[in-house]
């Protein structure tokens, strides 16, 4: 079983460094996306680089959003799975690089995935010390997602996050992302698709830092249905019937329909 950590980073130049060093001995792979930052960010990690092997950049020349950044790395992540270059049971783990995620739960979240057959753990983080109106918009949207989920879900917003690659790899099928929404996206379909889905972990975060706004948690709310009913769509189309091609055709043919696309979309400003 490999590990391959994902890290976006924006305008992270003060900490991703850091991060990196003390996230690289725990993985097998670790992969910075840069997104468009228009600090040091990228600096920071091309110094970082040299004498860490296992580690690679992939950089946007623009600002795209935290979503276009997991989606081109997970992307990239099932590109390697259907190579076959990572086996389905390997781990991909997410991580923020500006330091809120506490490192030293992720043994024992790599643990729990493995030993409960988990397809997906998304930390709950410990959110005692937020503002009280940051509690209130998580609690808001996690419960909205748990409706639509068929699943509870506490902290739907935790980008500390360990999938199962095969699992991963078919979810990115049925979402795209939207600025932060893909935390919130690929949690609802990975639970609408049937897989085993934790969100109880409670892991404590070091620091505070939050860029979200209102505007970011109506994003959420409006496609976490969408994400839901994008997974109902699909499995319609794979289990009705396709209309004859002609007259001559037999009425009770039945026809696989093809696997579904991503809806359309795109990666906002952080």
């Amino acid at each position: 079983m490999r590990t391959v950590a994902v890290v976006p980073a924006y305008n992270e130049e003060a900490t991703v460094a850091a991060v990196l060093d003390r996230l690289y001995p725990l993985v097998d792979e670790l992969v910075v996306v840069d997104d468009g930052s228009t600090d040091r960010t990228r600096a920071e990690v091309q110094g970082w680089l040299p004498g860490h092997d296992r580690a690679a950049l992939l950089s946007f020349v623009r600002n795209r959003g935290m979503s276009a950044a997991y989606y081109t790395a997970l992307g990239e992540v099932r590109r390697r799975f259907q190579a076959g270059e990572l086996d389905g049971d390997d781990l991909v783990l997410t991580v923020d690089a500006d330091g809120q995620h506490d490192l030293t739960a992720l043994g024992e979240l790599c643990r729990l995935t493995v030993d409960e057959g988990l397809d997906a753990l998304l930390a709950r983080r410990d959110l005692s010390d937020y503002p009280p109106y940051k509690q209130f918009g998580n609690w808001v949207v996690s419960a909205w997602a748990s409706l639509w989920a068929g699943h509870r879900l506490l902290d739907v917003e935790s980008g500390y996050r360990v999938f199962r690659v095969a699992a991963i790899a078919d979810a990115l099928d049925y979402y795209r992302g939207w600025r932060y929404s893909e935390t919130v996206e690929v949690a609802v379909v990975l639970c609408r698709r049937g897989y085993r889905v934790r969100n109880d972990v409670l892991v404590p975060v070091p620091v505070f830092r939050s860029r979200t706004r209102l505007s970011d948690a109506l994003v959420d709310l409006a496609v976490i249905p969408r994400a839901a009913w994008g997974v109902r769509r699909a499995r319609r189309r794979r289990t009705s019937p396709r209309r004859p091609a002609s007259r001559g055709a037999g009425r009770d043919a039945l026809a696989a329909s093809p696997a579904p696309s991503a809806p359309p979309g795109s990666g906002g400003g952080r």
